[in-house]
């Protein structure tokens, strides 16, 4: 015998096939009519009402509230938004920088680039000028004109050092005006004075040196640049020394020149590594994350489309390496 389900186990059916005896008429007590106890009503207790309780209001413990334990906010052990255990997260991360080449065009335009081109057309045309009024009867200049001509020199190296400074400065200060550390805002408060100041010796050497005390005057530099950034009452400490550094920069150097400079996004990289594993705020240490591969790619696009337009590209080149900076420091 076949069986069916029922409601409550197997049912048993007619093995022999066709219908049941009866056929599929009205069951037995009156056909399909309603069910005893009034027909399809609402159930019991008043029909389809609330059920007891309240209603379908928000369930017990306060609705649908945030989770416990602080809302919806990054999770534990992080509180700058990246992945737990202190990793990076790409475009929000510890280090941030808000510039762009349109606004740093400006103050590259401004500090450096139109009174650099002044003071060279300015002292360019004075010493030819010089020279053209003291030239002898052979037409060459005299000895009168030429050691004019070497004064004014003297006096156009002083100018142009100064605009460097200045410029130089310059572009600091809006850097660090477009970065923030840690949700706070930087402020650089150094001056074209003091910058001369904390390098003028390390420049001497350096020239000296023929280049060879380079990571001395780098350290130098970056310890007075760090000292006059404030980030909200904070202030950063750069920890490196020229003697560390002299390994990291002689090796990217060589291999830099090795390779006709295909070598310089990982040197570049080696030398961030240095630098903002060397810094500090308030004693939590920095670490930069190398990409080298990265790099390269945004390095060889900035220095073609700078060629290409003859170094007007450059502060878009600048701004585009101080973002992809940014986003590789925890």
């Amino acid at each position: 015998m076949m069986q069916t389900p029922g409601v409550s186990g197997m049912v048993p059916m007619q093995a022999a096939g066709g219908y049941p005896p009866g056929g599929f008429g009205a069951p037995p007590g009156g056909g399909f009519g309603a069910p005893p106890g009034g027909g399809f009503g609402g159930p019991p207790g008043g029909g389809f009402g609330p059920p007891p309780g309240g209603g379908f209001g928000p369930p017990p413990g306060g609705g649908f509230g945030p989770p416990p334990g602080g809302g919806f906010g990054p999770p534990p052990g992080n509180p700058y938004g990246g992945p737990p255990g202190g990793g990076m997260m790409m475009g929000a991360g510890r280090v941030n920088y808000a510039g762009s080449g349109g606004s740093l065009f400006g103050v590259y335009l401004l500090s450096l680039l139109l009174p650099m081109i002044g003071v060279e057309l300015v002292a360019g045309a004075v010493i030819a000028g010089v020279a053209m009024a003291t030239r002898g009867a052979d037409g060459q200049p005299s000895t009168a004109g030429s050691a004019v001509s070497g004064l004014l020199m003297l006096v156009v190296l002083p100018a142009i050092l100064f605009i460097a400074l200045r410029g130089a400065n310059a572009l600091l200060g809006y850097y660090w005006a477009n970065v923030s550390i840690e949700g706070k805002r930087c402020t650089y408060q150094g001056t074209p004075g003091g910058l001369f100041s904390a390098i003028f010796v390390p420049l001497i050497l350096l020239y000296c040196t023929l280049g060879i005390y380079t990571p001395w005057f780098l350290t130098k530099f970056k310890g007075y640049v760090y000292s006059q950034v404030d980030v909200q009452g904070e202030r950063l400490q750069y920890n490196g020394d020229g003697a560390s550094l002299l390994g990291v920069w002689l090796l990217g150097s060589i291999l830099t020149g090795i390779t006709c400079g295909i070598y310089f996004p990982w040197a570049h990289n080696n030398m961030l590594e240095y630098e903002w594993n060397n810094t500090s705020i308030s004693g939590r240490p920095f670490r930069f994350q190398k990409d080298p591969g990265g790099f390269f790619g945004m390095w060889l696009l900035n220095m073609a489309l700078s060629m290409c337009t003859g170094g007007i590209y450059t502060p878009w080149a600048m701004s585009n390496m101080w973002d992809w900076e940014a986003k590789h420091i925890s």
